[in-house]
Parts: structure tokens; C-alpha cells; sequence
């Protein structure tokens, strides 16, 4: 399991619901974190490490390494998708609907 340096968030880690620790490394993009675009795509890829997107972008200069407890914060929705197993992915149309999940296929293995 990749990780980033340790530090703190804003929400209480007792009732952190991934078994994956809170500074797990997560890819996510500069729209979501810097733009505040909605989490609408996520990846539990098959290394363990988390993929939190927005979908409207595959540019990889647009991509940047948090950790999955700033996910979280960003999104505690999130938190729905905490047992989804490692090489499956999830989507929603808009923050308001629910989490869709399927495994994610090996000819699409990123997000």
C-alpha cells in the first residue's frame, strides 16, 4: 500500500470507514481539488491505490497525488465505496445520485 506523509483532516479518523489507512495515496485530479468539481468516478485499482476523479478529464497533467483521507474529506461520500474491492471502479451521473459499481475490465484498467 503506497502512502503520503502523514497529517491531519478536519473529520474524526475514529469513524474512518476504509480498512485502508487515511493517508493512503489517491490519485485525483487538479479539478477536483483546486476547482472543487464533484467526485463522480472512482477507482480501487488492482495495486490498492485510489483513483477519486471527476470524469471530464484524462489529461495527466491534470492528475495529482492525495491522500484518500482529503478524499474523503473533500467528499465523505466517498466512504460508501469503502469495501468495494481492489480492481473495480464506481460512477454517479451527478452528487445526488447514488454509487453505480462494476469490476473494471483489463483492457480499461485505469479509472
Amino acid at each position: 500500500m503506497n502512502t503520503v506523509s502523514a497529517h491531519g483532516h478536519t473529520f474524526d479518523e475514529s469513524a474512518w470507514p476504509f480498512a485502508d489507512p487515511v493517508n493512503a495515496l489517491a490519485i485525483a485530479t487538479k479539478r477536483v481539488f483546486y476547482e472543487r468539481f464533484p467526485i463522480l468516478l472512482v477507482s480501487h485499482d488492482s495495486d490498492g491505490d485510489w483513483q477519486v476523479l471527476c470524469g471530464t478529464s484524462t489529461d495527466g497533467e491534470q492528475a495529482m497525488v492525495v491522500c484518500l483521507g482529503c478524499a474523503y474529506e473533500r467528499d465523505n461520500t466517498i466512504g460508501q465505496l469503502a469495501d468495494m474491492p481492489r480492481g473495480w471502479r464506481a460512477w454517479r451521473a451527478d452528487v445526488n445520485s447514488p454509487w453505480e459499481r462494476e469490476p473494471k475490465d483489463s483492457e480499461n484498467a485505469d479509472a
